[in-house]
């Protein structure tokens, strides 16, 4: 599978590649403004503290009481991961592999691994759903942007399932099969705590809703990096077409499918070819450089040890 999906990000990137002007996507790369870059890449960082403190309240709601500080230094250390796995799951894995090993004093380090499982999870698909609520709300205030009807359906769709999912979770615990089971049990535990807990949910879809509009401004900003204009209104849309399509699990890391999603939809308005794949570059970059701080702050923890975490899982 890993094979597979890298041949299809290497051979997205070839055909892109293969049908644009790389003379004038040397040139866009060679005279972005470096001052919008430095901004991206703060204001990205301060996006992921606060993704740190929406995974913070979650796992709380599940019984880890750690310092805030583990929770960001854990996120941080997942964004590294992410850079050297196929998908971001690696990420996820390293946050809950973190979180269990050091995050709860816990004897029982299999609950403690599924709770963080369960949090992580959480995490995930809030994050993802207000991502797509974003999206659907943008594509109704803003028609006039003409997008194929197939994308704003599909989006609608999407948008839709996810709201029902969030609404039927209160009623999931009560018709759960196997809830003897240790996974099931836990899995049952934190169905009935987050809807308990409520506060918690709406307070980290607020921190989502401010995390997706600073990476929509950045958007925004590498649009002016490279010498042209993005409307907030369109960056409200295409933020969210792309991080969605971007994360099918039919790619390495969204490489391929994130570009062909610029190129699509920033040719729409005007922008050049050249210029739509330089910015899904950029905004990869971006990515890349704010993740290796993981990978620093990784290094200097040394903890815990790689052979302690397989000897406990294999336990």
């Amino acid at each position: 599978m890993t094979f597979l999906k890298a041949a299809i990000s290497l051979g997205l990137l070839a055909f892109f590649l293969s049908n644009i002007d790389l003379v004038h996507l040397r040139e866009a790369l060679s005279n972005a403004k470096f001052s919008y870059i430095a901004i991206c890449l703060l204001v990205y960082l301060v996006g992921q503290g606060l993704s740190s403190i929406r995974w913070a309240l979650l796992a709380r709601t599940v019984g880890f009481d750690n310092p805030l500080s583990d929770f960001t230094i854990y996120y941080f250390i997942g964004m590294f991961f992410s850079l050297f796995t196929p998908s971001t799951v690696g990420g996820d894995v390293g946050r809950v592999v973190y979180l269990a090993r050091e995050g709860a004093n816990r004897k029982d380090y299999a609950g403690a691994t599924a709770f963080a499982t369960i949090s992580v999870l959480a995490d995930r698909a809030i994050g993802m759903a207000v991502l797509v609520w974003i999206g659907a709300i943008a594509l109704m205030l803003f028609p006039e942007y003409d997008l194929p009807a197939t994308i704003v359906y599909v989006t609608y769709a999407i948008a839709a399932g996810l709201l029902l999912g969030v609404l039927s979770l209160p009623f999931l615990s009560h018709i759960m099969p196997g809830k003897n089971h240790r996974i099931m049990k836990n899995l049952h535990i934190a169905l009935q705590r987050y809807p308990r807990h409520w506060h918690a949910v709406v307070n980290a879809m607020l921190i989502s809703l401010v995390v997706h509009f600073i990476q929509a401004w950045m958007h925004v900003l590498i649009g002016r990096a490279l010498g042209f204009y993005i409307p907030w209104s369109y960056a409200l849309i295409i933020y969210p077409l792309v991080g969605t399509f971007s994360a099918l699990p039919v790619s390495l890391n969204g490489i391929g499918l994130r570009e062909g999603g610029y190129l699509f939809l920033l040719t729409r308005i005007g922008v050049s070819s050249a210029h739509a794949i330089a910015f899904g570059l950029l905004w990869f970059a971006v990515i890349v450089i704010d993740s290796l701080i993981g990978g620093l702050i990784f290094i200097l923890r040394r903890k815990p040890a790689p052979q302690t975490i397989v000897a406990e899982m294999e336990d």
